[in-house]
């Protein structure tokens, strides 16, 4: 019995349920074909070899291995395997054919009625792997797949095994077997090996193998691979088993524009997955031809598609990546983030004055939908723009960003966007833009909680308002210190400034901004004054759902401290359908039930909102809530 299959040296770990699959596939009679898939590294070849050597007694009449990665281009591949083949099977040199039809029909012919197994590596094509099925009988082909091979479907029983990233217990014991029981008496350092290893099967061998050979600390190794430039390199350097000899043939096998895509996805920002829009724009390249390059990595394995078809690469694969990059291709993708947050920005709040002076249109379609799937990007996109010295799209960043953190509740990008805005715009002599992020980001620690930040960074915003001269950005600014004051129980001092910026309203004669500035300055006033500014700020704002809620939870606040609870309660119940006001409702009826001596209810609609506080980030409102549901025991 012929046996060219190798043996699998490397311990054998994690994958009893694909090799299960291929038992139950393999069950049947006849020459069947198992496809396997997975990521480059992640132990294609090793999941045939072994299947194969440990059934090998089912298959008398011999195992032989084709390996088409290696070897002459082009069809002269299948035919250097298929001499290979012919000679192993006893055929006299000056026998064999010479074309590939020849060559392939003589292989059918010699393996017809037997059972053999047969492994075909790294299979590009299905053409490729059709040429080197054997004849008929009771044979079984694992073909490793590195390319499409999705028609073979329809011309030979094939079934499709995947192969899944190496989960921790089984890295874990992985290492162990390779390295030795020493690696339990560091189970964090180790830990930090696999996170960096991100599931793949040739890195978790290179890693234990270091281990095994120089015997270092784990924690030791650990340091070395965290530092990214290195870590590619650190797990390359025996060519006989390299993580990058093993990424460098798969990016070989890629078109020229697929190459592309796989460099852009490597230098892109952060860690979120990216759309074929905005690798297309980092090209310069039509979407559409784009999304078929982007495909082919996601068939080489390359990159994961997400349900909602976008792509990202894991850790070692993303740095591979970003080694190959030989162009820069970061500086397109903030220009494309940048365009879309600023329609973004015009589609939320088109009348917002600071977009009508900071933000001109950028001449795209884009809306809060596009900013919540690229949440995840948005952040990193700002840092790396900061950090090249892009200060003029840092600005543009936390100016356009600002209504989708502000009504999303995303307090801690807020902030950190907004700090770097203010630095960029100082960077910038741009005073004006300075204290519009200044305040932002004010809002943005008063949305966290931290209200000594907040009224530090309001008060650094009214100072640069005065400087400026400009009388709405002083208005704005003294609202909002005066709304971080109100947090602060200070009333006095909350009610001065909100009435200095009623004040400024009413010079500038803008009806919107003075409703809100009486509605504002209504919330630090006792009921009697209060309610007459909230019914003229509710009149004037009547075509706008959202603040009319705000000005109704006012109203029914107002009303519950004069104590007429059932009109505040009607309004209330009123408004507790829009989503972004429900949890302040519910804390104020709350207080109703309180005094209605109903504490059961109480507790359930305090318990309630807490929950919508945590999910929306509102730190300041829910450790009030927590803390008023403590109280009542």
């Amino acid at each position: 019995m012929r046996c060219q299959v190798p043996a699998e040296l490397v311990p054998y770990i994690n994958n009893e349920r694909p090799l299960g699959e291929l038992d139950r596939w393999f069950t049947d009679g006849g020459t069947k074909v198992a496809v396997v898939r997975g990521a480059p590294g992640s132990g294609r070849t090793s999941l045939a070899t072994q299947w194969v050597q440990t059934n090998r007694a089912k298959y008398p009449d011999g195992q032989f291995f084709v390996r088409l990665a290696s070897g002459p281009d082009g069809a002269e591949r299948e035919r250097s395997a298929l001499r290979e083949l012919l000679l192993a099977n006893g055929w006299a040199p000056d026998e064999i054919p010479t074309s590939l039809d020849g060559l392939a029909n003589g292989w059918r012919s010699c393996s017809d009625g037997k059972r053999i197994a047969m492994v075909i590596d790294d299979a590009l094509t299905a053409a490729q792997v059709r040429s080197l099925l054997p004849g008929a009988g009771d044979s079984a082909v694992l073909v490793t797949e590195a390319g499409r091979l999705g028609s073979l479907r329809a011309s030979a029983n094939a079934t499709f095994v995947d192969i899944d990233p190496m989960a921790e217990p089984a890295a874990r014991e992985l290492l162990r077997r390779i390295a030795g029981d020493r690696i339990a008496e560091e189970p964090a350092a180790v830990g930090e090996l696999i996170e960096l290893c991100a599931g793949s099967t040739i890195a978790l061998c290179v890693v234990a193998t270091l281990l095994a050979e120089r015997e270092w600390p784990v924690q030791r190794l650990a340091a070395k691979l965290r530092r990214e430039e290195h870590t590619l390199r650190a797990l390359s350097k025996d060519e006989s088993l390299s993580v990058s000899v093993v990424f460098d043939a798969a990016y070989e096998r890629l078109g020229k524009l697929a190459r592309e895509c796989y460099q852009v996805l490597g230098v892109h920002p952060g860690v979120g997955d990216v759309s074929a829009d905005a690798v297309a724009a980092a090209l310069g390249e039509p979407e559409e031809e784009v999304a078929d390059a982007l495909d082919d990595l996601v068939r080489a394995r390359l990159a994961i598609e997400s349900a909602d078809g976008r792509f990202l690469l894991s850790g070692l694969v993303k740095r591979h990546a970003a080694a190959k990059a030989d162009g820069d291709f970061v500086r397109p993708l903030i220009g494309y983030y940048a365009d879309h947050a600023v329609a973004t920005a015009w589609a939320m709040l088109p009348d917002r004055v600071w977009h009508k002076t900071l933000l001109p249109p950028a001449g795209v379609h884009a809306d809060e939908s596009w900013a919540d799937a690229e949440q995840d990007n948005l952040r990193a996109v700002v840092a790396e723009s900061f950090r090249r010295g892009e200060f003029e799209s840092v600005c543009r960043f936390g100016i356009a960003l600002w209504p989708f953190y502000e009504r999303g509740g995303h307090a801690q990008d807020m902030a950190a966007v907004n700090e770097l805005g203010v630095r960029a715009a100082r960077e910038r002599g741009d005073a004006l833009a300075e204290a519009v992020l200044g305040f932002q980001l004010g809002f943005a620690h008063r949305q966290r909680g931290d209200l000594e930040r907040a009224v530090q960074a309001f008060g650094e915003a009214l100072e640069l308002a005065r400087r400026t001269a400009n009388a709405e950005l002083e208005a704005t600014a003294l609202e909002s210190l005066g709304l971080a004051r109100l947090d602060q129980h200070l009333l006095s001092d909350a009610a001065r400034l909100l009435g200095e910026s009623l004040e400024l309203a009413l010079q500038l004669d803008d009806p919107r901004r003075l409703a809100l500035a009486r509605f504002h300055l209504a919330k630090a006033l006792p009921p009697a004054r209060a309610l007459p500014l909230l019914a003229e700020a509710r009149l004037a704002l009547a075509a706008e759902p959202g603040n009319l809620a705000k000005i109704d939870l006012w109203r029914g606040r107002k009303l519950i401290e004069s104590g007429k609870l059932d009109e505040a309660a009607g309004i209330l119940r009123g408004i507790t359908a829009i989503s972004r006001e429900r949890g302040e409702v519910l804390c104020e009826l709350a207080e109703i039930a309180v005094e209605r001596g109903d504490v059961a209810s109480a507790r359930a609609q305090l318990t309630e909102a807490v929950e919508i506080f945590r999910q929306r980030g509102l730190s300041l409102l829910g450790v009030s809530a927590r803390a008023r549901l403590d109280e009542l025991g």
